[in-house]
């Protein structure tokens, strides 16, 4: 089975373009991650963070009943490029879902841009799974294969560098596919896309690994696929050992 390890959903008529496609759609504020979570079925999963992009929007108590019910926390970091959210308030949202996550034992999914070296450091002293999305810069690495993260692989991994130094330096039993969702394709490929493109997307992302690690596309498709339920921790849709009961009180994120 194909594996979509990050998307944003965007419109309906990409459903039916998924099947045969294990997404776990993400939702980054509370309206988009009531939105995933209603998708779930039929290979679909969720999960749900507060993004850097809605730390001054929203607080991470306003998104605990959203995560609980999540495969995944995430997608949360740090951005020092694309948003002009006061870094501090992105720092206490940040490391607010950190804790959380490794209250829960919940696999987190992280946004790294612009402040890759910091988050790195800020890693350290966790130990859930962690998926680094589409890294796309040329440093720093080294830092998130010594702290186990899995990485996706982005789809313009034909033309960026630091994404081939990811498909080059990641080992086949931490690497996933991605899409980002349908924006993000078309901000990647310079064009428009439709729905019926996702598969290709993906499938030329396992060609590229395939390539790189001198496998053929169904092993590598294979071992996505066992990467993915085995950075989620089970096989099963309904059932995540993980999620716990919180007892102490959840920071605010602000």
């Amino acid at each position: 089975m194909l594996i979509d390890a990050h998307a944003h959903y965007h419109r309906p008529d990409e459903l039916p373009a998924r099947r045969g496609v294990r997404t776990l759609f993400c939702g980054t504020n509370p309206e988009t991650a009531a939105q995933v979570l209603a998708l779930r079925g039929d290979g679909r999963l969720a999960s749900c963070g507060l993004h850097p992009w809605q730390a001054d929007r929203f607080t991470v108590a306003d998104m605990l009943p959203y995560i609980r019910q999540s495969a995944a926390l995430g997608e949360i970091g740090l951005d020092s490029v694309w948003t002009d959210v006061d870094m501090d308030i992105q720092r206490r949202a940040f490391t607010a879902q950190l804790d959380l996550a490794q209250r829960l034992g919940m696999p987190v999914i992280l946004h790294t841009k612009g402040m890759e070296a910091e988050i790195a450091d800020a890693l350290l002293p966790y130990s859930m799974p962690k998926l680094v999305h589409w890294y796309s810069c040329g440093e720093h690495l080294e830092k998130y294969l010594a702290r186990d993260c899995w990485f996706t692989v982005g789809a313009d991994h034909a033309s960026n560098p630091a994404v081939q130094a990811v498909l080059r330096s990641v080992p086949t039993d931490r690497i996933m596919t991605e899409t980002d969702g349908l924006e993000a394709i078309a901000w990647a490929l310079g064009r428009d896309v439709v729905s019926e493109e996702i598969k290709a997307v993906i499938e030329g992302e396992l060609k590229a690994i395939a390539s790189v690690h001198g496998i053929s596309v169904f092993e590598a498709e294979d071992r996505v696929e066992e990467n993915f339920a085995r950075f989620l921790g089970t096989n099963n849709d309904s059932n995540f050992p993980h999620r716990k009961c919180v007892k102490t009180p959840v920071s605010t994120g602000k």
